[in-house]
């Protein structure tokens, strides 16, 4: 299991790429399927993709605190393998800026 820490703001998109070729290759395997959910927050995904051993997801936030995003990837010798993304979602109206005029 693996967990990375993301910030963005509240309703912008970015795609996340997690890629298995290394661990992929070491296990003389492959992945054959991932599955994107949301865990907990307020997230949507979408344009999810895999190929060759590298899966992809559009990930649109919804509301400010935190969305966990959990990506499961069943490898084709049936191993199981979770990646976390953990976003911290903040309010771009919030946002102090540090220009002065």
């Amino acid at each position: 299991m693996r967990v990375q820490s993301w910030q963005q703001y509240k309703g912008e998109s970015f795609t996340y790429t997690i890629d298995w070729s290394v661990s992929a290759s070491q296990l003389g395997t492959s992945v054959s399927s991932v599955v994107w959910s949301v865990d907990d927050g307020s997230a949507t995904i979408a344009n999810e993709a895999i190929g060759s051993n590298v899966a992809s997801a559009l990930i649109t936030t919804g509301a400010t605190g935190c969305a966990l995003i959990k990506v499961t990837a069943t490898l084709g010798d049936g191993q199981i393998d979770i990646h976390y993304f953990k976003i911290k979602v903040s309010d771009p109206s919030c946002v102090v800026s540090t220009n002065k005029y």
